[in-house]
């Protein structure tokens, strides 16, 4: 009785555990991606750097040097950046980790009380039609007694 009100609640649930698992994946590829362009874009400042320090044993003009460096400066600004990115990405994908945490419990929370609620009408079918096994049986053994009775007045 109980499962039929509580079926559409766990539906519900198990929907929100599926949209929150979604948006974890989501901030996962996020985070993923953050830390892909970190990387590449400090193995590009280390490979800058390299070839800048080449460049000054070379031999390099003042606005060379210029160059390099405002070149150097602007990409430490973007790493910088990426960075910031990053721990954004982070921090999004650790609350949508929790969220899902939360939203999976609940939905197992629920599914237990479904799984109690189905044995409890699974118990309670049982008893109604025991009983009703035991009034037939009653009934039964009523009428023998009476048809006994009965003979017994005849004779």
């Amino acid at each position: 009785m109980r499962r039929k009100r509580l079926e559409p609640v766990h539906e519900l649930a198990l929907e929100a555990e599926r949209a929150a698992a979604r948006r974890l994946a989501e901030a996962e590829r996020d985070a993923l991606d953050c830390q892909a362009r970190l990387t590449q874009l400090e193995t590009y400042e280390r490979e800058y750097r390299v070839g800048l320090q080449r460049r000054v044993t070379e031999g390099i003009g003042a606005a060379g040097l210029r160059d390099f460096q405002s070149f150097l400066a602007r990409l430490d600004q973007a790493v910088g950046q990426q960075r910031a990115m990053l721990e954004r990405a982070l921090t999004a994908r650790e609350s949508a980790r929790e969220q899902w945490l939360a939203l999976s419990a609940r939905r197992r929370s629920v599914g237990k009380v479904l799984e109690q609620s189905e044995t409890e009408d699974r118990r309670a079918l049982e008893r109604r039609e025991q009983r009703e096994l035991d009034e037939r049986a009653m009934g039964a053994s009523r009428e023998s007694c009476t048809d006994e009775d009965a003979g017994r007045g005849r004779g």
